[in-house]
């Protein structure tokens, strides 16, 4: 399945709302979607995966890198609006202790401006 990043800024915040599946075959694309929409230094990045229908253990190393390198810089990094399966992977794996996770974006968002 294809993947995809649509972007928008609320504030200092980049959004990334990812439309897909996150596996090993598409990994590299969503680490390379992401970073390329990081280049203009948002002071926080949150990441809607409303739209995505799995993540996988790569996908999830995705993330991994991406916080370590944002929290390197003194940014944000945190995750919304993920199902029910994709939270159970997150929490299983332990990423909710690494990474924010919130319900929705709204959420999040407010979360992160304070």
């Amino acid at each position: 399945m294809r993947i995809d990043v649509k972007w928008r800024q609320e504030g200092d915040i980049a959004i990334a709302s990812i439309l897909g599946r996150i596996d090993s075959l598409s990994s590299d694309r969503f680490q390379a979607l992401v970073e390329e929409g990081l280049n203009s230094g948002p002071r926080a990045l949150l990441m809607d995966f409303g739209r995505v229908s799995y993540i996988s253990s790569a996908g999830l190393r995705v993330c991994l890198v991406l916080a370590k390198r944002l929290r390197s810089t003194g940014q944000a990094l945190a995750m919304c609006s993920l199902s029910d399966v994709n939270r159970e992977i997150v929490a299983v794996s332990g990423f909710d202790k690494l990474i924010m996770v919130h319900e929705d974006p709204a959420s999040a968002i407010a979360a992160m401006a304070s």
